[in-house]
């Protein structure tokens, strides 16, 4: 299971009108050697999980889901009669929650990087299933994030995300992906900004995957900067494949805002690979945030 904001490989330019196949799947991180010379990704040790961590993960869900379904009936009921946008304090002090009650204390360095009242495309590493929470609270502003479709009929989760306003895409529907595409843009447009999980899925031992166009060719039409964000750490608090969750302290780190004035969307790929890179510099600590 993927946290939500997803990575979107888009083979052809981004034409929201144009027919056909507008993605093609998404990624696959491969498995790496953290210890390898020139580790691309997050060096942070990655302590094993034992029985008190079981324990204490069995009793944190116990609490965690009837949370999350409280919040879910919450932003579904408050939907009805107001925009979201003006509960968005109120989500973030839940992003708060949820990660207090896991024990998860972020510390986000960087910051001043970012322009409050700016626009940007979001491009972030995915580690695990608290980053949608770590990175609603991290980024200042209103912004939203694209979803695979079939999470928005999850319990819980799906009605919780639907209400929200979050962008459902398919990489095996062109119309759905084309919609929320133009939605995504659409939005970009009115000073909101997009998060988007560049990778695809989460890590499986840290290392930062391939950072698929279609991100960076939705800032190029938008006409907005790209801002790298790292996530530091998280694995030692949660693990894809692993439901236990240990507490410990994760670190989000903003990178230089990248601009996108006087590019086309051939320039998707190599700033792609530009933005990967800046990532990974954050995750070693190659780039010291002012």
């Amino acid at each position: 299971m993927t946290s939500g904001i997803i990575g979107l490989r888009l083979r052809i330019p981004l034409d929201l009108r144009a027919p056909g196949r507008l993605i093609q799947g998404m990624t696959a991180t491969p498995h790496i050697d953290a210890d390898a010379p020139g580790f691309p990704g997050d060096p942070t040790p990655q302590p094993p999980f034992g029985l008190r961590d079981s324990l204490r993960s069995a009793a944190l869900w116990s609490i965690g889901i009837p949370h999350l379904a409280a919040w879910a009936a919450f932003a579904v009921a408050a939907s009805k009669v107001t925009d979201l946008r003006n509960l968005d304090p109120v989500f973030k002090l839940m992003c708060d929650a949820v990660l207090g009650f896991a024990g998860i204390r972020p510390n986000v360095v960087g910051r001043e990087r970012i322009d409050p009242a700016g626009t940007y495309v979001f491009v972030i590493n995915h580690v695990n299933v608290f980053d949608m929470f770590v990175i609603y609270r991290a980024i200042p502003g209103y912004l939203r994030s694209l979803e695979h479709v079939d999470h928005f009929s999850w319990p819980i989760f799906g009605p919780f995300i639907t209400a929200a306003g979050q962008i459902p895409v398919d990489p095996d529907d062109a119309r759905v992906t084309a919609k929320g595409l133009k939605r995504a843009v659409e939005m970009l447009g009115k000073g909101d900004s997009i998060a988007v999980l560049a990778e695809g899925q989460r890590t499986l031992d840290g290392s930062v995957g391939r950072f698929y166009p279609g991100a960076f060719r939705l800032a190029i039409k938008a006409g907005v900067p790209v801002a790298p964000m790292a996530i530091r750490g998280g694995r030692a608090v949660s693990r894809r494949g692993d439901w236990r969750v240990r507490p410990g302290k994760i670190e989000i780190a903003f990178g230089e805002p990248i601009p996108t004035a006087g590019l086309a969307l051939k320039d998707a790929e190599p700033m792609a690979d530009r933005c990967r890179a800046a990532v990974i510099e954050l995750l070693q600590g190659r780039t010291t945030p002012r």
